[in-house]
Formats: C-alpha cells, sequence, structure tokens
C-alpha cells in the first residue's frame, strides 16, 4: 500500500519582529502538510503550548523537536553565529550553506527561528518579550551564561513565574564537575555506561575505547528532557509552581549502567580490549552474542543462568555446553565468550534468522535478527504503524526519517482543541 508521510518543509521561516513571533499563523511546517497516513494523524497532546528553545547541539533541540511534533509551536532562538550543528554531517547530496546539514534539520525541522544577540541589550528584552507568552523554556547554555546575561533562574522566576524551565547540561547546573570538560563520549565512561563497549580492538595499545554508536546517547537524553518537560507542564497546569528541571547528561547515563554495576557487585572483574580474532563475526560483547545465520545475523542474549541452560537446551546440549569450567557460569562465559561464539555459530548458521529469533523466544531467551538500515525501511510492522516520515531538504531532496516511537489513540467524540493560554496537557475528551 502507498503510504502518504508527513512532510517537514526547510528552511524555517524567518521571521523579523519579535512580537509577533509566536502568532499561530506563521508556523511553518507544522501540522499543514501532514498527511493521512502520517506517524502524527492523531490527536496532538500539546497543541497550541508555546516552546522557546534556546539551545545547540543534540540533546536540548532533540527534546524541543520532539514536543514540536506532539503539537507544540517551537521557536528557536539562535545566536548570529547560529548552531554549531549546522556544520555537522551528513549534509544533503550537493547542498552548500547553512542548511546543508541533514543532521541539524532532523533535529529541528518543524521550528520556526528567530536570531538574537544576547550582546546586546535590546536583544536580551526580547527574549522576555517571547518568554511571556510561552510555557517552557528549553535551554542548554553554559552554567553561569544566562546568569551573566541576567535571566538564570532567579531572573525568570520573577519576571516569569509560569515558565517551565528544562536546562539540560552535561553535569547539571551545580556540583564539582560543572566546569569539567564534556563530550557525550567523555560523558559515557566517566558514568561507567561505555565500561561494556570499551572493548575489543585489535590494538589495545593505540586504539582509543569506543562509546555509544552513532548519536544514541544525546537522543535518549533528549527524550528523556522531553518527558520531563511534559511533567513540568502539568505540574504547573494543576496549580503548582512551574519547576526549573535540571537534566545532567552524566546522571542520565549513570542511571541505566546498572548492567556494569551489577557485574562489578558480583565480581566479575576480568575485563580485556583485546579482540581474538575469528572467522567471521565477532561477540558482541559481555553476554550478548552477534550470531551469523543462513541469509542473515541474529543477537541473542541469555544473561541469566535459567536462560541459559534453556538456550543450549534449544541448541541441543552440545558436548561444549557440559563443560562447567568453559560455560557454567555467568563469568566462565564472559571469559570464553568469544571460543563461544564460533560454537553457537555452528547451530545458527543452518537457520534463518527470523526462525533461529522465533525458537530462541519461545522457550523465552532474548533473540531478535539484526537488521540493516534498508532492512528496517521496508520491515512490515514499521510501515504498519506508518512510523517513518519524510524530511525534505531546501533544495528539495528527499529522505525518510524517523518518527515518534507512539500512537495516540483516543475513543469516544474526539478532543478539542487547545484553549487559550495555558492549554491543557492531553486530549480532554468526554
Amino acid at each position: 500500500m502507498t503510504r502518504q508521510l508527513r512532510t517537514i518543509v526547510l528552511p524555517w521561516t524567518e521571521v523579523a519582529g519579535c512580537a509577533r513571533l509566536l502568532r499561530k499563523e506563521q508556523r511553518f511546517g507544522r501540522n499543514t502538510a501532514r498527511g493521512s497516513n502520517s506517524s502524527l494523524d492523531a490527536p496532538l497532546l500539546i497543541d497550541g503550548v508555546s516552546i522557546i528553545e534556546l539551545s545547540e547541539g543534540l540533546a536540548a533541540p532533540y527534546a524541543a523537536r520532539l514536543l514540536g511534533d506532539l503539537g507544540a509551536d517551537v521557536l528557536k532562538v539562535e545566536t548570529p553565529a547560529g548552531d554549531p550543528t549546522r556544520r555537522r554531517e551528513p549534509f544533503w547530496p550537493g547542498e552548500q550553506g547553512r542548511d546543508a546539514s541533514a543532521l541539524f534539520a532532523y533535529l529541528n525541522a518543524g521550528k520556526r527561528r528567530a536570531t538574537l544577540d544576547f550582546d546586546a541589550r535590546s536583544d536580551i528584552e526580547k527574549l522576555h518579550v517571547l518568554l511571556r507568552d510561552a510555557a517552557i523554556l528549553v535551554e542548554n547554555q553554559p552554567v553561569g551564561r544566562l546568569q551573566a546575561l541576567g535571566i538564570d533562574g532567579p531572573s525568570l522566576r520573577g519576571r516569569h513565574p509560569h515558565l517551565v524551565v528544562l536546562s539540560i547540561n552535561p553535569f547539571g547546573r551545580n556540583g564539582p564537575l560543572i566546569e569539567s570538560p564534556a563530550t557525550d563520549f567523555i560523558l559515557q565512561h566517566r558514568a561507567a555506561f561505555a565500561y561494556g563497549m570499551a572493548r575489543p580492538v585489535d590494538d589495545p595499545a593505540s586504539r582509543g575505547p569506543l562509546a555509544g554508536a552513532d548519536h544514541e546517547g544525546p537522543l535518549a537524553v533528549g527524550v528523556t528532557g522531553a518527558m520531563a518537560a511534559m511533567w513540568g507542564l502539568l505540574v504547573a497546569q494543576a496549580g503548582g509552581t512551574a519547576p526549573h528541571i535540571d537534566l545532567a547528561s552524566y546522571d542520565f547515563y549513570s542511571l541505566i549502567a546498572f548492567d556494569a554495576l551489577a557485574q562489578w557487585l558480583a565480581g566479575e572483574r576480568a575485563f580485556s580490549r583485546h579482540r581474538i580474532q575469528r572467522e567471521g563475526s565477532e561477540a558482541a560483547g559481555g553476554l550478548t552474542w552477534i550470531l551469523p545465520c543462513a541469509g542473515g545475523w541474529v543477537m541473542v542474549s541469555p544473561r541469566e543462568q535459567h536462560q541459559w541452560d534453556r538456550w543450549v537446551d534449544l541448541l541441543g546440549n552440545p558436548s561444549w555446553s557440559r563443560d562447567a569450567s568453559f560455560c557454567g557460569t555467568r563469568v566462565d562465559r564472559r571469559r570464553n565468550w568469544f571460543e563461544l561464539q564460533a560454537c553457537m555459530s555452528e547451530w545458527t548458521e543452518t537457520l534463518p534468522p527470523e526462525e533461529v529469533a522465533r525458537q530462541a523466544q519461545n522457550v523465552s531467551v532474548a533473540c531478535f535478527p539484526v537488521s540493516t538500515p534498508s532492512e528496517s525501511l521496508r520491515n512490515a510492522q514499521l510501515q504498519h504503524r506508518r512510523f517513518f516520515d519524510r524530511l525534505v531538504s531546501p533544495a528539495g531532496a528527499e529522505t525518510s526519517v524517523p518518527g515518534l516511537p507512539f500512537r495516540v489513540e483516543v475513543e469516544g467524540r474526539g478532543c478539542p482543541t487547545a484553549g487559550p493560554h495555558p492549554p491543557s496537557v492531553g486530549p480532554q475528551c468526554g
């Protein structure tokens, strides 16, 4: 079936008069081009909520982008130099200039844009004009920057007590590390999240450690930020004090480092970054393996002993599985993970990845096919849920991009549109 996908048109409208920036009729690329089969073809949870974004990079802009996908009117305020992400690859093929970055386009699609020079006092006052009618401020300015400009927490609470503020910083807004150098790579290692990703490499002496693939880390922080902002909006609309939400990326990575912490508390101390050469594929690390199949790959993770017992039973209880010193405990399996890769592959190579995953899941072992990007675009489940949207560059180039990871379904008489500020969060259906 031919799918009609939501089209997000870039570049944004350039608006000159700040007092007119929040007028609904000036919104660009939001809702107006959404197809009937779009991933956002559902009631908009925060339609009409005004958000000012004063951020750069990935996490905070992505948080604001998600809120915009839920119906909010997001205005991104840039300095004259522009968001540095405009200069980050990947770029649209053959395109140059301020809008050449496809990554920047994805993170900021559907937003409106204004340029303010905070070295000019008049522009700071223009920002206050914008914040007067906004419900949420999303910012990730360096700690102390807003205070120097006179728009820090106390100042904002004094002039805009209704305003929910979401601050996303590497180490938060307080503590001994707030001025320390920080990239997502540094944060993931300092928080122990990358402990299991720091291996294996051919030559540990010359090859640096690894961190999360692609941009998964900061995007996950952005999802957390969007959820926190929604919570803050609910608090404010319920009559409470509009909160200032202080989200530290370091705290987030520490929160999800439970696996490495659990291994350490269980007494596991073995750690080697040296890759043992194998014919074909490699182990993914820890107690997870990527195994070759007939026509593809699977990832399997029988972490607990009862899962491991069912997994080797599925494999026919081969002789190596009965060697307690080889794979009897989690520590043994971690120590011999490369050898186990070759042993388990003898069975998986005889079956298609879908069949391996089906049989493993039938005995409650975590296992799934490893999909390529092109296979994900053709995935029947994602297509059925109309997950992908289309992103259009200024020159007309198009690409598929991920949409929202959920759908909103409402039963009953339908949902009214949001009323005057502050609009209520969520469909109010009778």
